[in-house]
């Protein structure tokens, strides 16, 4: 398979590549090769000439962009060119249009009339949240599906209208699954040494170790011609990369971390306030990303300065003045503040330096102190991130959080 992206701000960086991005994952879930990802801008040869090479090339092609009503929107008109068909007016759709635009409230102007020529022969599939709609052409054997660049439309569009189809096309010859199991805390290079003695070609499988900053993907796939030997082996090889990555498996497939302790936090009862400094409430704002999370998550607070600290957490001067504000007492007397304060069962903190600037000979860039307060003890360890700034605060909060993960498998590192 291949994609096509069209418009002009995708290659001149004015917009990131969002639909290429979405659908080749969509896609690689699925068992489905994407062989290449093509971007062009709004000329009418170049789109024409992206038409023609993927048609050489693959049997299926997924072209977002370019389906508007303006002159610049020339998706549509190029691949009639470039397949050698004519663009028929299809008056059930321009009758739906104007019923669309009628119950919007909205003025349809000749221009959108454009909007229902398609080429011929083709089939529409129905946008439910915008007004141009998806197009399949079936061209000497290729598909060729023409959706939206609105990330909300061409997402529901492909998932409930071009994966079905493709997948009905695609037939039972093959059998894929695919499964995608998240690591933190260990680097690629300890992962591979870990993997090193599994052998996929065993299980029909493939296995492949995806970097996705802080954390590190392991990627299961495994095809066949019989479903039932697929998931069996699928099973095995999922089976034997747990047991080499014993408890630094956190979730697979689409969960995040922040599910994983949300579901957790909720199973045991246990409610969670934060105090943090240096990654500015990026904890709380994962923390409460996830549907549900009042069940468990009362607070988060922002002790940014000393002051902050002491009149909001309750740190003492003194231990402030002794150890610094980056500092495992400093870390240990904010979880114990936010908890108390709060009263719930744990009390999380972070404090260190972001960077660039504020290191020392004895405290550089990345020192971070992350502690844990429980009914029974106060945990805290000391931690040297590396990176820019965002790097830094990504992986303080990322740990953090994984610490609330631990703490509820009884796996929480003890204090250092």
């Amino acid at each position: 398979m291949e994609i096509i992206t069209i418009g002009d701000e995708l290659i001149t960086g004015e917009l990131l590549n969002t639909n290429a991005v979405f659908m080749a994952n969509a896609l690689t879930d699925r068992g489905h090769q994407v062989i290449s990802i093509t971007a062009t801008g709004d000329d009418e040869w170049q789109i024409q000439d992206a038409f023609l090479k993927a048609r050489d090339r693959v049997e299926s092609i997924l072209v977002s962009g370019g389906l508007g009503p303006s002159k610049n929107d020339r998706t549509v008109s190029s691949a009639a060119k470039a397949l050698g068909l004519r663009l028929v007016m299809n008056k059930e759709l321009l009758e739906a249009l104007r019923e669309r635009f009628l119950q919007k409230g909205l003025e349809m102007t000749p221009a959108h009339e454009k909007l229902a020529y398609l080429p011929h022969p083709s089939e529409i599939l129905s946008n439910p949240q915008g007004i141009a709609p998806g197009i399949v052409i079936r061209h000497r054997g290729k598909l060729f599906f023409l959706l939206p660049e609105v990330p909300l439309e061409l997402n529901q569009i492909f998932r409930e209208k071009v994966l079905p189809l493709l997948e009905k096309e695609q037939g039972e010859n093959t059998c894929f699954r695919i499964r995608t199991l998240k690591v933190f805390g260990l680097s690629e290079a300890a992962i591979a040494d870990r993997l090193q003695e599994i052998e996929p070609k065993n299980f029909s499988a493939s296995l492949a170790n995806l970097p996705r900053y802080p954390e590190n993907h392991i990627k299961i796939t495994v095809q066949g011609p019989i479903p039932g030997e697929v998931e069996a082996n699928l099973l095995h090889m999922e089976t034997l990369v747990r047991e080499k990555m014993e408890d630094y498996i956190f979730a697979k497939n689409h969960e995040t971390l922040e599910e994983i302790v949300g579901h957790l936090l909720r199973g045991h009862q246990y409610t969670l306030s934060v105090a943090e400094s240096c990654t500015g409430g990026l904890v709380a704002h994962r923390l409460t990303q996830v549907p549900g999370s009042s069940d468990y998550f009362e607070r988060g607070i922002v002790a940014y300065s000393n002051q902050a600290k002491m009149a909001l957490l309750g740190v003492p001067k003194s231990v402030l003045e002794k150890y610094g504000a980056v500092s495992a007492p400093v870390a240990e007397k904010m979880a114990e503040g936010v908890r108390m304060s709060s009263q719930t069962t744990l009390g999380v903190s972070i404090t260190g330096i972001a960077g660039p600037g504020g290191g020392s000979e004895g405290k550089p860039v990345g020192t971070v102190f992350i502690a844990l307060a429980s009914p029974n003890s106060t945990v805290s360890k000391k931690y040297r991130f590396e990176g820019d700034r965002e790097q830094i605060k990504v992986a303080s909060a990322h740990t953090a959080i994984d610490w609330i993960r631990r703490y509820c498998l009884d796996q929480l590192p003890r204090s250092k």
